[in-house]
């Protein structure tokens, strides 16, 4: 109990130092948000339909991995894009 008492509490900049960074590129863009970004674009170019949103992302994915790879910037492990 008294350790409880004597621990203080982490700060907002502690809390992120704690966690992963993402994987970065384009301007220090973490590449999820490329991905998002860019298939709100395919979306939008598509007229915006309904009830297919995996469409526009697997091509956001696709299209930013090949990418990166023709960039010659290395993927994660087991060529995973995110991590």
């Amino acid at each position: 109990m008294q350790s409880l008492m004597t621990e203080q509490p982490r700060t907002r900049s502690e809390d992120r130092a704690q966690r992963p960074k993402p994987l970065t590129d384009f301007y220090g863009e973490d590449r999820h948000e490329l991905v998002q970004k860019l298939a709100y674009q395919n979306w939008e170019k598509r007229g915006c339909p309904l009830w297919s949103p995996e469409i526009d992302w697997f091509a956001a994915e696709k299209a930013v991995r090949a990418y990166l790879l023709a960039s010659g910037i290395k993927l994660g492990p087991d060529e995973d894009l995110y991590s």
